[in-house]
Formats: structure tokens, C-alpha cells, sequence
């Protein structure tokens, strides 16, 4: 080989150890553009989940204050909070700090009207560069590997960050408005977590929810406008509604009244605390408040009718939830002397003997009916 051929050969090797040198640093920029991306992101979240959680707090200062501007949460704050695992430095790697701003939107809007929302944005408060000079390709990589919350700011018009896929504009934060500014933002002039229910209450639906099947667990309150509708309703406390409630099966209640027990309020209704089955509703009385029977205080249970005079045997009826048996005996026919009253006389407290005797206590012929009924 000449010397000729020797030099172009090492020339060849070092323009290819340079062009692998320049990949090789091209790769691990592209790497590290995107680690600041994804550092950023998790920033961006943890902002979002901070703004939820103290938005209560937020709507009372800017009620008392009257100003859009909030008090915003440092990186070391969103970390000590746990909003953050772990602690990230307060700005990127090419210099400069996190910025972090936080309004309440829209302009004039009220806590009485619920339409207060918060928006937040996160900037960098230098743009990337590269040899010195802004760079725009740097700030959409990092843009790209944080997602949709982010936009950049690039020539011709670097006034304005412009989000992934155009999706949203926003003014250009750092002064001079260069190009290469990295933003991340719920909503410039609206808060992207509206969308969402705020675990505090403080925002209300806005339309129709599809639970699309799932279970709904330890609900305290369930308060209706409308119509309920149930394959099943089970309750351990107070079912209340001001419209009818129908059901296409049966209804059960609980098993806590007494006959003569005070009870809460007119109207309610429960079972007996002998599980016997015996309906109580709770009833005014003289002013007074007290479960009784649905059928009223007495309840009739039998009848058996009585044949002759010479004594007719009389069951007594079980009476459910300490109930008293009683027993009333009326007359259907029967012989005697005109001039004699007819009496009825039962001989017991349940079951009885009941005969049909003239004026002179002498028993007579005749027939009647004896009723049975518990007493309450």
C-alpha cells in the first residue's frame, strides 16, 4: 500500500470516529430531552392533583381576596406533600428554574354560581438552547415525551406556546418571548380538570351519569327529585319520599315496635320486635305517639258459634307481640221467656265457656256467634 493510499484510508477512519462520535452524542441528547419530558410530566400531574385537592381552600382565598391570582405550590412543596415521590431539582438541565402560576377562571366568576375553576401553568424560565442559540426541535421533543399538556414556543411567531397537535395557545410567559420556551398547562383560561368530579364536592354535574353497571358503596344520603327505580332496595335506616313508592315484589321492613311504645313520627311503619309478623304503624293517640296494629287495637282472629245453651268450648287465638284475647258473643236466635232478658255469659280469660241464660241466670236454648280479637 503507497503512502497515498494509507493517508486516505486513516482520513476515511477519522471522518467515520467523528460522524459515530456526533450519533453517538445526537442519541444520548435525544435520551436526555426526553427524561426532561417525562420529569416535567410527573410535575405537571402532581400540579393537577394538588390544585384538586386544595381547591376548596384556593376558591376561599381568591372569595376573600378578590384577586384571579393563587398561591401556587413550590417543587419542594408538591415533594414534602407526597404529591411527588421524589425530589426533583427546581429546573431543568440547560439552566434556568420551574415556574409555576396558578389563576382562578373564568374572569368574575363566583363561588355561589360554582363556575370557578382553577388553571395552573408550568414553565421553564429559560428556553432550551443548543451552542447558544434557542432550540425549537430540543423543546418539541421534550413537549412530545410530556404529553398533551404541553406546547412550545418556536419561530416565526414565538409569542405564542403552541400545545401538541395545535390543540390549544397560550402567551409566551418569558420575557422577550423567545423561542424554545417548554409550557405545560391544565387549560390557559380554563381549567382542564372541570371535566372531572372534584372529590371535595365543590364542582356539580352538569349532565346525565352512566355508572355503566359498577356498585356504588357507603352512600350516607340518597335524596330523589324523580323516580327510583330497583330491581332490589335493601336499607338498614330510613327509606324517605315525598312521591308514591311502588314496588313488583314484596316490601319488608324492620322489627322494632311494641304495641303502646312510643314511636318517631306519624305514619311509620315497622314489624314487631317478635319477628311474628304483625304490622305496626306508628299512630297519634291522644296526643301522643305510639306504635299500634294496623288493623287498630283490636283485632279479630275467629269465630265459632255457639249451639246451645249448655256450654260452648271457645279456642282462645294466639295473640302476636303481647296482645290480650278477648272475646264478644252476639246473638243470632234464640228461645226464652218473653218477659226474660237473654245474657251471654263466658266463664274464663281465654279459651271461655259461653252460655245463653235468661233473666233468672237459667240456661235456654238458642244460638249466637262468638267473636275472638286481640286486644292492644
Amino acid at each position: 500500500m503507497s503512502i497515498i493510499e494509507m493517508a486516505i484510508v486513516l482520513l476515511a477512519a477519522a471522518i467515520m470516529t467523528v460522524v459515530g462520535i456526533r450519533q453517538d452524542v445526537a442519541k444520548q441528547r435525544a435520551g436526555l430531552l426526553a427524561a426532561e419530558g417525562q420529569s416535567e410530566a410527573r410535575i405537571s400531574d402532581a400540579l393537577s392533583k394538588w390544585a384538586t385537592d386544595n381547591y376548596t381552600t384556593l376558591l376561599a382565598q381568591y372569595t376573600s381576596s378578590g384577586s384571579a391570582t393563587l398561591d401556587a405550590p413550590s417543587i419542594d412543596d408538591l415533594h414534602t406533600q407526597g404529591y411527588l415521590k421524589t425530589a426533583y431539582r427546581n429546573g431543568p438541565f440547560w439552566g434556568g428554574t420551574y415556574q409555576i402560576d396558578m389563576t382562578m377562571v373564568p374572569a368574575g366568576c363566583t363561588s355561589d354560581a360554582g363556575n370557578c375553576h382553577v388553571s395552573y401553568r408550568m414553565y421553564t424560565s429559560q428556553p432550551v438552547t443548543h451552542f447558544g442559540q434557542p432550540d425549537s426541535d430540543a423543546a418539541s421533543q421534550i413537549a412530545q415525551a410530556g404529553g398533551s399538556d404541553f406546547g412550545y414556543s418556536k419561530l416565526p411567531n414565538p409569542a405564542n406556546i403552541v400545545g401538541l397537535l395545535g390543540k390549544w395557545t397560550a402567551a409566551n410567559p418569558v420575557g422577550g418571548s423567545p423561542a424554545g420556551v417548554v409550557l405545560a398547562t391544565n387549560g390557559d383560561g380554563g381549567d382542564g380538570d372541570a371535566i372531572y368530579i372534584r372529590r371535595d364536592g365543590s364542582l356539580t354535574w352538569t349532565g346525565d351519569q352512566n355508572v355503566n353497571h359498577v356498585s356504588l358503596h357507603n352512600v350516607h344520603d340518597l335524596d330523589a327529585e324523580g323516580t327510583i327505580s330497583a330491581a332490589n332496595v335493601g336499607a338498614t335506616g330510613a327509606i324517605a319520599a315525598s312521591g308514591a313508592v311502588a314496588a313488583g315484589t314484596t316490601v319488608s321492613t324492620g322489627s322494632i315496635g311494641w304495641p303502646r311504645t312510643a314511636c318517631p313520627s306519624a305514619n311509620a311503619m315497622t314489624g314487631a320486635s317478635d319477628n311474628s309478623g304483625l304490622m305496626l304503624s306508628c299512630q297519634n293517640l291522644g296526643g301522643v305517639l305510639q306504635w299500634m296494629p294496623v288493623g287498630g287495637p283490636k283485632l279479630f282472629y275467629g269465630f265459632t258459634q255457639i249451639l246451645t245453651g249448655s256450654g260452648t268450648f271457645v279456642a282462645a287465638p294466639s295473640c302476636p307481640a303481647g296482645g290480650t284475647p278477648g272475646i264478644v258473643v252476639t246473638g243470632k236466635s234464640m228461645y226464652t221467656n218473653p218477659t226474660a232478658t237473654i245474657n251471654y255469659p263466658t266463664v274464663g280469660t281465654g279459651p271461655w265457656t259461653v252460655y245463653i241464660t235468661d233473666g233468672n241466670n237459667a240456661v235456654v236454648q238458642g244460638l249466637a256467634v262468638a267473636s275472638t280479637f286481640c286486644y292492644y
